[in-house]
């Protein structure tokens, strides 16, 4: 993945820096997803599918910066933030099958995409916080929270 990213590089447009990316992008990165399963009465019902610590290295270390270099990296530039942000919520969507995730998955992607406007390094960070973070309180209240 690192190859082709690093050969399209050329094609792809410049990031602009937004003003105030920052101040919006963190909040929606920590409370976007939370917002918009509230939005649509999405609850955790079950317990978490796996084992916490499969679970924890699966979305946290390999997810996570996956999605980052795939759609951080190759589609968001060509399409933009939002547009990327309601994509990587329908493909979720066409995975399982929940479409009460959309709407905060959707925030959670365009919080990234402004942090990314201003740091593909805290982007990542927080992706990979937010995911683990998620592991974590899923396996604690016994609710899964993906």
């Amino acid at each position: 993945m690192a190859t082709v990213a690093g050969a399209a590089s050329p094609r792809l447009r410049r990031r602009r820096r937004l003003p105030g990316a920052l101040w919006l992008g963190i909040p929606l990165v920590l409370a976007g997803y939370q917002a918009g399963r509230a939005l649509t009465g999405d609850r955790p019902t079950g317990p978490p599918p796996e084992p916490a610590g499969l679970e924890l290295l699966t979305l946290a270390a390999v997810v996570a910066p996956a999605e980052e270099l795939a759609w951080g990296g190759q589609v968001e530039p060509r399409v933009g933030v939002a547009a990327t942000a309601v994509l990587f919520a329908l493909k979720h969507v066409a995975i399982d099958g929940r479409w009460r995730r959309a709407p905060g998955l959707a925030l959670f992607w365009l919080g990234l995409g402004l942090v990314r406007s201003r740091s593909p390094r805290l982007a990542l960070a927080l992706h990979v916080a937010a995911n683990a973070g998620g592991v974590l309180l899923g396996h604690a209240s016994g609710r899964d929270s993906f």
